[in-house]
């Protein structure tokens, strides 16, 4: 951990007591944001977009991370690249549009000029002496797994990509997310700290008070049993749902889903998640009145009732229905500032969808995490918070502050 932020962040650790939530300035300091950026996100593959924003050579978007922008470029039919946003004459922007296409990329203050590979082409006026084949564009780590797009924002060497991921390949190739393309992409920023939004994301205790659409979709059982990822619940809820989830297992393996879990713990580089489980009885997917908004997605033989979570990290997640996915992107952009963002996907060859439909759930859910996340941030902010106790459904949340600890070294107290 950097200098600065280790006596700060080795004096909130000591005070935070397993079971209860982090002390206030873990979600409001500058300090601690800056070690975040350094120390957990911008060490991690972070899931920044899909193929599909991209498809032909030239096609580009702005990925806004931290104070970091990262331009997601096509170069060719089988490259995309990364580049920091940052001229190599004296800094200014290169792009200031939020996606476009770009045959060459030109800096709008001194017209130094890029090609796609990254490489300077022009630079006018220069010394005898200028080599412009030192003064390409910085290259960010990019990789990209089965359409997903991952950055990384490391300085060095990142964590070995198929090392970390490589098991999510069946899952993500029975689910058809390469093929797949863009029906609909949806903003909420939020005024919120980034780990309040993931801790919100990761428990469902809260599902009951404050989302009843999503809440109409499943089992109230399974909600219970495993609302916060694999066995999360009380012991006897998850023995109670445990026959009707294997019943569904067996169901769903004899029309073509790879069937697994993962479910990582404090000592995991990343911390990644997959949970399959039911909808609600009689419910194809999760729309409103449970009938499909789109065609079957991937590699489905058909219907079978069920739907995916998976996390690649606490920022980047996919909820996968039969008919389609949903990727979501909880980027820090401040202390108290993170840019929600969700792209639904249906299957390649889709022809009519219904966005409305399919959008219904999560639209909804997503702007009641965004007020009921900005109003924990304003209660924090408050002299009078003191840390307070989790209940039995927010046992992930737990997992992820003692990884997230874990990032700088330290350990939570007992």
């Amino acid at each position: 951990m950097a200098d600065a932020a280790a006596p700060l962040m080795t004096r909130l650790a000591a005070n935070t007591k397993v079971g209860y939530s982090f002390e206030r300035e873990f979600y409001c300091s500058d300090e601690v944001f800056a070690a975040d950026m350094e120390q957990v996100v911008g060490r991690k593959w972070t899931m920044a977009g899909h193929v599909d924003r991209v498809r032909q050579r030239g096609d580009y978007f702005l990925f806004k991370i931290g104070d970091e922008q990262i331009i997601i470029l096509r170069e060719n039919e089988t490259s995309v690249r990364a580049y920091f946003n940052v001229c190599r004459h004296r800094g200014s922007l290169l792009c200031t549009e939020d996606s476009g296409h770009k045959t060459r990329l030109t800096c709008p203050y001194h017209a130094w000029t890029y090609g796609l590979d990254g490489a300077l082409v022009a630079a006018r006026l220069m010394p005898e002496d200028f080599a412009k084949q030192d003064n390409g564009l910085l290259a960010c780590h990019v990789r990209v797994f089965f359409g997903l797009i991952f950055i990384n924002l490391s300085v060095g060497e990142p964590d070995d990509f198929d090392a970390t991921f490589g098991d999510l390949a069946p899952f993500l190739d029975f689910h058809g997310l390469e093929d797949a393309k863009i029906a609909h992409m949806a903003s909420y920023p939020t005024t919120a700290n980034w780990k309040l939004v993931v801790e919100n994301f990761i428990e469902c205790y809260h599902c009951q008070p404050a989302h009843p659409e999503f809440c109409s979709l499943h089992p109230p059982e399974a909600l219970i049993a495993c609302g916060a990822g694999p066995s999360s619940g009380p012991a006897e809820a998850v023995a109670a749902y445990q026959p009707v989830l294997e019943a569904w297992e067996a169901h769903a393996a004899a029309l073509g889903r790879p069937i697994g879990t993962v479910d990582d713990g404090p000592e995991s580089s990343h911390l990644r998640l997959l949970i399959q489980r039911t909808l609600r009885d009689g419910f194809e997917t999760e729309t409103e009145d449970g009938t499909a908004a789109s065609s079957l997605m991937g590699k489905r033989l058909g219907w079978d009732q069920g739907r995916m979570h998976l996390s690649f990290t606490p920022v980047s997640h996919i909820v996968a229905d039969n008919d389609f996915a949903i990727l979501f992107f909880f980027t820090p952009r401040g202390p108290m500032a993170t840019d929600v963002d969700l792209i639904w996907l249906v299957d390649g060859k889709a022809g009519d969808y219904d966005v409305g439909k399919m959008i219904w759930a999560w639209d909804a859910t997503t702007k009641q995490d965004k007020v009921i996340t900005e109003h924990n941030q304003a209660g924090i902010l408050s002299s009078r918070y003191r840390p307070g106790r989790y209940s039995d459904q927010e046992r992930r949340v737990i997992t992820f502050q003692q990884w997230y600890l874990r990032q700088f070294g330290l350990v939570r107290a007992d």
